[in-house]
This record gives C-alpha cells, sequence and structure tokens, in this order.
C-alpha cells in the first residue's frame, strides 16, 4: 500500500517559556499579572482528542493586544475518561506550566519580559524554551 506524507505549514513563530511553580493557576496568573503589567484572564478549557479518541481539557489563560499576545497553559492536562491529570507535553512534564508569547510587533523585547518574570512571586523556576527541539509543538497550536 502507497503511503501518503501529510505536510503542514503551521507557524511556530512564537516564545516558550517553562515555568516550575507549586502555586495554583490563578496564583501564577496574579503574579505574571503584577509582575508584567497585564491582565491575563482565565479563558473556557481547551478540549483536545488524542488518537485514541481520549478527551482532554486544557487549562489557559490569555492576555492579549496589538502587540502582543501571552497564553498561559497548564502542563497538567484533565484525562476526562479517569479522572485523572497527564502531562500536555511529555518531554518538558517537569515544567507546571507553560507562557506562550507570541509578538505581533517588535515593541517588547522577550528577553526582558523573561528577565522580569525571573523575580516574580509564586514562580520557583523558568526557563526559555526551544521551540524548534520540542517534539510535541503541535499540541501547543490553538
Amino acid at each position: 500500500m502507497k503511503k501518503v506524507k501529510l505536510q503542514s505549514d503551521v507557524n511556530f513563530d512564537f516564545h516558550l517559556i517553562g515555568i516550575i511553580s507549586n502555586a495554583r493557576e490563578y496564583t501564577v496568573c496574579w503574579s505574571i499579572n503584577h509582575t508584567l503589567k497585564i491582565d491575563l484572564k482565565k479563558e473556557p478549557d481547551i478540549e483536545l482528542v488524542s488518537r485514541n479518541d481520549e478527551k482532554q481539557m486544557v487549562s489557559i489563560c490569555v492576555f492579549e493586544n496589538d502587540f502582543i499576545r501571552y497564553s498561559l497553559v497548564s502542563n497538567k492536562v484533565l484525562v476526562d475518561s479517569s479522572q485523572r491529570f497527564k502531562p500536555l507535553l511529555p518531554t518538558l512534564a517537569h515544567f507546571d506550566y507553560l507562557l506562550k508569547v507570541e509578538v505581533f510587533e517588535e515593541v517588547e523585547d522577550v528577553k526582558d519580559v523573561f528577565m522580569r518574570l525571573r523575580d516574580a512571586e509564586k514562580i520557583d523556576s523558568i526557563l526559555k524554551l526551544d521551540v524548534r527541539k520540542i517534539k510535541e509543538k503541535e499540541s501547543l497550536i490553538f
């Protein structure tokens, strides 16, 4: 049987910061809002369906203006069928949250965002991640 390969031109032009924190999502949002002077707000959970028809609920908080979009994504996904949690990105399972930063116009330097977040309350550790090296980066397209 002949194999067909699907090629996609999905744009992975965003920055990703991994966050380790024992705090709850709303507390991490508050801390990021306070530090960056933005207003992340809880959005309805995103429902993902895996290859084996397993539904997963991803929690997300978003702030967007004309220049930049911040999306704080919980890396712990609720698996609907069993009421258990598993990582959204298994290769990055040690991170509790992922902050996706999409810059529309170069008005704010992402390095500055990273440096300010290092001093944020309720965030134990952060790391800039190279999106190109993440195997499951397709899970971050929303």
